[in-house]
C-alpha cells in the first residue's frame, strides 16, 4: 500500500503544479480581459469561458488535495464528542461514504463524456469532452484520496485495539 501512496504523493505534485498554472493563467486572462474592456474598450470574447473552464479544473483537480490534507468542511463538535472508538468507527463510516460517493460520480463522469463527443464550447470551440474527462479525472484522484483515508482509519482502529488489549 505505501507504494501506491508513493505514486499518488507523486501524482498529487503534478496536480499541484497543473492547479498553480491553471490559477496563473487564469489570472493573466482575467487581467488582460479587464485591461482590454477598460483601456481598449474591446472585450476578449473567449476569456470568461476559459476562465470558467480554468476555475472548474482547478478546484476539480484539488479535491483529492484538499481530502489527504483534511481540509473539507466538517462537523467539529461531532469530532469532539466521540472519542476513541467510536470516534474511528465514525472516521472510517465518513471516509466510507466519501469512497462511494467519489466512486459514483467518477463512474457518471463515463456517461458525460460519451455524450458530449459532439458538443463544443460557444466562444472557444473546445471539445466539451476535454472538460467532463477532466470532471472524470478529478473525481477519480479523490476517490483514490478517500481510499487512502478510509485505509488510514482503519489502520489506525487496528492501532487501537491492539493498544486497548
Amino acid at each position: 500500500m505505501e507504494q501506491f501512496r508513493a505514486i499518488f504523493n507523486k501524482v498529487q505534485d503534478v496536480a499541484r503544479v497543473v492547479i498553480g498554472i491553471c490559477m496563473m493563467v487564469m489570472m493573466t486572462v482575467i487581467f488582460v480581459q479587464t485591461l482590454t474592456r477598460y483601456v481598449v474598450f474591446y472585450s476578449i470574447p473567449w476569456s470568461e469561458e476559459l476562465s470558467r473552464y480554468l476555475y472548474v479544473t482547478l478546484t476539480l483537480i484539488g479535491v483529492n488535495l484538499a481530502v489527504t490534507s483534511k481540509q473539507l468542511v466538517r462537523i467539529d463538535i461531532i469530532d469532539q464528542y466521540l472519542k476513541g472508538k467510536n470516534g474511528l468507527y465514525l472516521k472510517m463510516l465518513r471516509e466510507l461514504l466519501a469512497v462511494l460517493i467519489t466512486v459514483v460520480f467518477f463512474y457518471s463522469s463515463f456517461g458525460m463524456i460519451d455524450v458530449s463527443q459532439y458538443q463544443t464550447s460557444p466562444a472557444m470551440g473546445l471539445s466539451m469532452q476535454v472538460m467532463y474527462s477532466i470532471l472524470g479525472i478529478g473525481f477519480f484522484l479523490s476517490a483514490l484520496a478517500c481510499i487512502f483515508e478510509f485505509y488510514d482509519a482503519c489502520v489506525a482502529l487496528k492501532n487501537y485495539q491492539e493498544h486497548k488489549e
